[in-house]
């Protein structure tokens, strides 16, 4: 790990500065805390997003085409916890690349012009995305988990975002758009120290706000499985959850062992069984989702219609010879460093360490995270390993939703899950 500058402005804007000077370029990330407790906030947050960037409340093109002949670029995305923006620009043009965003942080570029197009594109983009059967499946899982929680909502409702006005979404840029509590890393052919006083200088008049506000709470997570109808569907989702130990647990390098071995990846047990063996998943994953603020161990599987009760046992029954058979020496080790080698390989690009850098440091660790993590897989043991397979791996213990056609699939569950079948209801 190069030695970072780590240092939080006047402003309270966090700014990490790392050379690598691989490529004579820069890369830009940032992250400002977005997680809202209304629907409407999320649609807002949306629009936010897609005309953060622009050139004028007029509805300017995303980039100064001045910025475009100097190889810069900046783009904005959103999930259901942040506000992100990365960029990239030749080293000479760091600082060009910063005036830039400034520019889009100090002000809202949100006017009427163009915002019916903006909406009328983006309510035409949600139901496209809101029909593919993942969505549908990851929302359902959160609604039977946790009731009405918009604060999880990554993708917003088209009706919501069809009443997003102009003055909702400046509102939100003066609540949102604020440096205290945003991080900003700087990964690239570049001067630290100097590159830290770029990033003072140009963000001067981007003025301290205050903390951001807190995001919402998250409920207990209800207990059973719910069957989510889709009526003829000829595919059926199946996504089991459960909440572990935070990343910053002194047991969470080894629970993502036991992941990597049940599920998570190619030579995992769950992929061999049910995949290459026996022809029951089209995919199955294993890894961990933040909901809000815990940490979420996520199994998932897309199945036919006909084999989704199979399959379900399948998984039921690999978890638990989980916890009876916990994983053997040559099993972690191959998931060890399958891991460790797909860890290292984000880290080879001035664009992938920038991105790791601030994943670890928007989970709350330190930046120094992304290279010391690989060696805290090294020192996990195989009775580590068995501990957390027994602590965080029974069936029982996951919540979850299949999602398909609840006619056909409906009494095989019922019959492997009995009372553990807890709802019936329609997408």
């Amino acid at each position: 790990m190069p030695t970072p500058v780590d240092t939080v402005l006047a402003n309270g804007l966090r700014v990490i500065a790392v050379r690598r000077p691989s490529t004579p370029m820069v890369e830009l990330r940032m992250a400002l805390p977005c997680a809202g407790d209304t629907h409407a906030r999320a649609a807002a947050a949306e629009v936010l997003v897609t005309t953060l960037l622009r050139d004028s409340p007029d509805g300017g093109e995303q980039l100064h085409s001045e910025l475009a002949r100097q190889g810069i670029s900046l783009h904005a995305s959103r999930s259901a916890r942040w506000l992100d923006v990365s960029g990239s620009a030749p080293g000479q043009a760091l600082r060009p690349l910063l005036d830039a965003l400034t520019r889009a942080l100090v002000s809202s570029s949100c006017g009427e012009g163009g915002m019916a197009q903006i909406r009328m594109r983006m309510q035409r983009q949600i139901s496209v995305i809101r029909s593919q059967p993942h969505v549908i499946a990851q929302e359902a899982l959160f609604a039977h988990c946790y009731g009405e929680v918009p604060g999880l909502q990554d993708v917003p409702l088209a009706a919501d975002v069809a009443r997003v006005t102009v003055a909702a979404v400046q509102e939100l840029h003066r609540t949102v758009v604020r440096p205290r509590g945003a991080v900003l890393v700087v990964v690239g052919d570049l001067d630290p120290e100097r590159a830290v006083a770029d990033v003072a200088s140009a963000t001067a008049e981007w003025e301290d706000a205050g903390d951001p506000p807190p995001g919402p709470e998250l409920p207990a997570l209800r207990a059973g499985i719910a069957l989510v109808s889709r009526p003829g569907a000829v595919q059926s989702q199946v996504k089991l959850t459960r909440h572990v130990v935070p990343r910053a647990d002194d047991r969470f390098p080894a629970v993502s062992l036991a992941a990597l071995t049940f599920g998570g990846y190619f030579s995992s047990r769950l992929v061999t069984n049910i995949r290459e063996e026996k022809g029951l998943a089209y995919r199955t994953d294993t890894g961990f989702q933040d909901h809000l603020n815990r940490l979420a161990l996520a199994v998932d599987a897309d199945t036919a219609t006909d084999v989704t009760a199979e399959a379900f046992g399948e998984i039921a029954a690999e978890l638990e010879r989980l916890v009876d058979t916990p994983p053997l020496p040559a099993e972690i080790d191959a998931a060890r460093e399958y891991t460790i080698g797909m860890a290292m390989l984000a880290l080879t690009s001035q664009a992938g360490f920038a991105s790791s850098v601030l994943t670890a440091v928007t989970l709350g660790h330190e930046p120094e995270r992304v290279t010391r993590f690989p060696q805290m897989l090294r020192d996990v043991t195989t009775d580590e390993v068995a501990d957390a397979a027994r602590a965080f791996f029974r069936p029982d213990t996951f919540s979850g939703v299949v999602v398909g056609d609840a006619e056909r699939i409906e009494p095989g569950l019922r019959a492997l899950l009995g009372d553990r079948l807890v709802a019936r209801r329609a997408v």
